[in-house]
């Protein structure tokens, strides 16, 4: 019970910090820049040839045929926003000391457990929230029995069936690409969630005397997925190791699923390392 009052308390404080806003109007505002580019895109067109509604969300890699600067940029500024919201958290209460009046209060360990979980949540619900309402929106201003694909390939094209066997829930986008694309946009957040306990984790452990340092853990992260996968791929690995190959909709690189969960254990297995090595330390040091 103690845990959970404390944690809720601090994701209700979390939430009102102006880093959290600023990175959810920021994320808003791209959503809306993209879907009024739709609305005058496509109006007029015929049902019969207007693409899905799913395929023009800002996530989907499949709407970058036409368009990629949106996608482009926020994959660009991705890894700096992801930590704003809460990455910051426990470096900030340890550069005033308010940590320590915290961890008296409660306990080490519930302290900085409770500080990775609302740190985890609130990430979560600032890199869910936008694209949800994007998909209502998309809902509303799109007729919803339009199937289109943005590479304009047939269903029975064998490219186009190749295409979406690369997806990563591609089975539940055949039943649904509405429950796909929500599916997708929770894995975004819950990824960004991770990456932000995860830098609360290394804060935990690591004292910086600057909190810009705080970006580069996450930053060299997800580029070195990136650099290995290109340099597999000069070698001859067909499937892809780049971070965002994952979390965008609809994607249709090769993917490694043995590698996609095996990254994310390893990711988990260290953020809780962290959190526990920084709840035996001494609160004062």
């Amino acid at each position: 019970k103690m845990f959970l009052k404390v944690t809720a308390s601090q994701v209700k404080f979390m939430l009102r910090q102006k880093n959290a806003r600023i990175v959810f109007y920021i994320l808003l505002a791209m959503i809306l820049t993209n879907f009024i580019s739709n609305v005058l895109m496509f109006q007029g067109m015929d049902v019969i040839n207007m693409y899905h509604p799913m395929k023009l969300l800002l996530l989907s890699w499949n709407r970058s045929i036409i368009g990629a600067d949106l996608l482009f940029g926020f994959l660009q500024l991705y890894p700096l926003l992801v930590i704003c919201p809460a990455g910051f958290s426990m470096a900030k209460e340890q550069q005033t000391g308010q940590h320590i009046i915290l961890a008296a209060r409660m306990g080490n360990k519930l302290y900085y457990f409770s500080k990775m979980t609302a740190a985890y949540i609130v990430t979560f619900l600032v890199f869910s929230l936008p694209f949800m309402i994007e998909i209502g929106l998309n809902c509303l201003a799109f007729p919803l029995n339009a199937q289109g694909d943005l590479s304009n390939w047939s269903y029975y094209d064998p490219s186009y069936k190749a295409s979406v066997e690369n997806y990563l829930f591609s089975k539940i986008f055949l039943c649904s690409p509405y429950i796909s694309a929500m599916l997708g946009t929770i894995l975004l957040g819950l990824f960004s969630g991770l990456l932000a306990a995860f830098t609360v984790a290394v804060s935990s452990v690591f004292r910086f005397r600057y909190r810009v340092f705080l970006f580069l853990p996450v930053f060299l992260l997800l580029n070195v997925t990136e650099i290995v996968s290109t340099i597999l791929f000069n070698k001859g690995i067909t499937f892809r190791l780049s971070w965002y190959n994952y979390f965008t909709l609809f994607n249709d690189e090769p993917k490694n699923i043995i590698y996609f969960l095996l990254s994310i254990s390893i990711l988990v297995a260290l953020t809780f390392l962290g959190i526990s090595i920084g709840g035996r330390k001494d609160c004062i040091q």
